[in-house]
């Protein structure tokens, strides 16, 4: 397959213009937005061995999303004519294909749901210095040094399934063991970078989380909650859920 190279901020297409080709990212980040009455939307970021940009291509419609590199970036161009064999070719690309597309439906599907609401502005900050923060999640009353790090945005939660073949499609980067009746959904939360700030954002749970008291959920009416430096409390489900961890935000000098 031809290849391409982006820089960062490089747009690789943009919301409305005519689709050619869908794009697997071999390596770099792709940040995928689109353009609302309140702004810029992020929508989801695409991480090496996803597929993106196939939509519009196969429906022959204008591309309904902006896709911009975030870093150097290297992508695979697929045609149209190639898009089939490309994948079952390869089982192995048609899996993580299949759960990229279910987690993109339930974003859209969270987002229709939520529509009309602006997204909160993050608070300003004094210095023009890019930070660098060390993230860790951990279960609450551990110590912290037992702790995951995160590595890797967005870093999706949810329950842990004992089919390995739908355990795969859930995509999780932390999978928590849960029992009936469940607190966690298969595709909980996760937590990302948006707008300046780290948040917890809903995949679509069905009893939503608690941020630092905050309910979020489709319910409640909100998907995302901002992460503030230091720690923050969270519970994953109800308030009687004994999901509870403390996800810390560190600032490296």
């Amino acid at each position: 397959m031809p290849s391409e190279h982006f820089n960062p901020g490089q747009l690789i297409f943009k919301e409305g213009e005519k689709s050619h080709d869908a794009y697997y990212l071999v390596h770099g980040a792709v940040e995928i937005s689109v353009t609302t009455p309140h702004g810029k939307q992020v929508l989801g970021k695409i991480s090496p061995g996803e597929v993106f940009g196939e939509m519009g291509m196969i429906m022959d419609r204008p591309r309904s999303a902006t896709a911009t590199a975030m870093e150097a970036t290297l992508v695979e161009s697929i045609t149209e004519a190639d898009f089939e064999s490309y994948f079952l070719q390869n089982p192995s690309r048609l899996h993580v294909y299949l759960a990229t597309l279910f987690e993109r439906i339930r974003k859209t599907d969270l987002l229709l749901q939520v529509s009309g609401q602006p997204t909160p502005a993050p608070p300003a900050r004094s210095s023009s210095k890019e930070p660098v923060f060390r993230v860790r999640i951990t279960a609450l009353g551990a110590d912290p040094k037992s702790g995951s790090t995160i590595t890797k945005l967005p870093f999706r939660i949810g329950r842990s399934y004992f089919d390995t073949s739908v355990n795969a499609l859930a995509r999780n980067e932390f999978s928590i063991e849960d029992s009936a009746p469940y607190q966690l959904s298969r595709n909980h939360c996760e937590i990302d970078f948006d707008n300046g700030s780290f948040v917890l954002r809903d995949r679509g749970s069905k009893l939503g989380s608690f941020v630092n008291g905050e309910q979020i959920s489709v319910d409640a009416g909100k998907i995302s909650a901002m992460l503030k430096t230091g720690e923050n409390e969270v519970i994953f489900g109800t308030h009687g859920s004994p999901h509870r961890f403390t996800i810390t935000i560190e600032e490296l000098k």
